[in-house]
């Protein structure tokens, strides 16, 4: 078992982290070109297929909003190894599911574990480094959850002609090791656990987050609404994907690993760019012109959505341009929210993560029930979650 002061020193901890803020990425897009043979061999549509991404996404949100504040209480160690054995066990039953609804629920019991395994680890990584390397540790991990999705459907196509519990086997593989490399190596880094779980202490600091006001107003709590209504775009788009590209665009599973790559580096260049920009720029200021180029790329999609001879590159533009815009909101708005706490700050980031991924399930999920095939639906969802996250930033002002 490593020391505190060998995990600063030593790179592997760092490795271990990003591990961890990786298991949710892979688990969400790694699959995702494998979801037509889901769908077949499970005798469902493609709607319910795409609806256990929106399960895994409710599952992130139950597993982030609980695992946080069960982490300051009783130890990051003992949350994150939870998460890990609960995700393996979620992943194997998974694979011998014979049901869509068996897997749909079983997801969200994979995410819960994921929720608890990737929560801990921003909060891991705060209690072994010192505060003035943090932010340039946690830059890195970031790269890895951004990198994640670019290389995660290249692995599914890999392996899809082998059937889709093949991906449920390398998660199972993959979170196994990390349960491994958990017991064997990682102490537990919060040393001012209190070892005993107190309910009320953690409804207090969600209640206290929830209530923080700024200049007398409840700014904080609608900057969590309005990155859950932004992210909603996104988690549409990718609880969707392999609708629109496998099945309607009629793209193969390699392909569609391609496509989907170009999107994810579309959501780190989106990143980047709000990255420079906060060196000269407010983060409302970012905000405010992020969304409302959203809105005129939402505008412009749903219009293609419409024509009966739509063409896969006009969409990827459009799609591409939202991407990219998403990607520019999530770090701006996310860092001003957490700005505006002095306490609770725990409870306040594992709000925000939470409401991003109930926005994101809810609305991906809604998307895949009325698309009945056809692009417009999920189009028109976007743009009303743009529109919607646009009333809810002016409300800031």
């Amino acid at each position: 078992m490593l020391s505190k002061q060998q995990l600063a020193n030593s790179p592997f901890f760092l490795f271990f982290v990003a591990g961890l803020a990786a298991l949710a990425p892979f688990a969400v897009d790694g699959y995702l070109p494998t979801l037509p043979d889901m769908a077949s061999s499970m005798n469902a549509t493609m709607a319910a297929a795409n609806l256990t991404v929106s399960a895994f996404m409710f599952g992130m949100a139950i597993g982030q909003f609980v695992g946080g504040p069960l982490s300051d209480q009783l130890g990051r160690k003992a949350i994150g190894l939870t998460g890990l054995i609960l995700f393996a066990t979620s992943s194997l039953l998974i694979i011998f599911a014979q049901s869509i609804e068996a897997i749909q629920l079983l997801r969200v019991s994979q995410a819960i574990g994921g929720g608890f395994a990737s929560v801990v680890c921003m909060a891991q990584a705060r209690d072994v480094f010192a505060p003035e390397v943090v932010a340039k540790k946690f830059a890195n991990i970031i790269l890895v959850i951004l990198i994640a999705p670019m290389i995660a459907p290249t692995i599914g196509a890999l392996v899809a002609s082998s059937g889709w519990r093949t991906v449920f086997w390398l998660l199972l593989g993959y979170s196994t090791m990390m349960i491994a490399l958990y017991v064997t190596l990682i102490p537990e880094t919060n040393e001012q656990r209190s070892g005993r779980f107190n309910l009320a202490q953690m409804l207090r600091g969600y209640a206290a987050a929830i209530s923080q006001r700024t200049n007398g107003r409840l700014i904080a709590i609608r900057f969590a609404m309005f990155s859950g209504l932004s992210s909603g775009i996104l988690f549409c788009y990718v609880t969707n994907a392999a609708f629109i590209y496998i099945e309607y665009f009629s793209l193969s599973t390699f392909e569609f690993a391609a496509v989907f790559g170009l999107m994810a580096f579309m959501l780190m260049v989106g990143n980047r760019i709000t990255a420079k920009l906060l060196d000269t720029h407010a983060a409302p200021q970012i905000l405010n012109w992020a969304n409302l180029v959203q809105i005129v790329m939402a505008i412009a999609i749903v219009v293609l959505g419409s024509l009966s001879d739509v063409k896969l590159w006009q969409v990827l533009i459009c799609l591409g341009g939202l991407i990219i815009c998403n990607g520019m909101i999530s770090p701006a708005a996310s860092g001003y929210f957490i700005s505006l706490y002095d306490e609770n700050i725990g409870s306040a980031s594992s709000l925000n993560a939470s409401m991003m991924f109930a926005f994101g399930s809810i609305v991906g999920g809604v998307a895949a029930i009325i698309s009945n095939e056809q692009l417009l639906p999920i189009f028109v969802i976007m743009l009303v979650c743009a529109i919607c996250a646009r009333i809810t930033l002016v409300s800031t002002r």
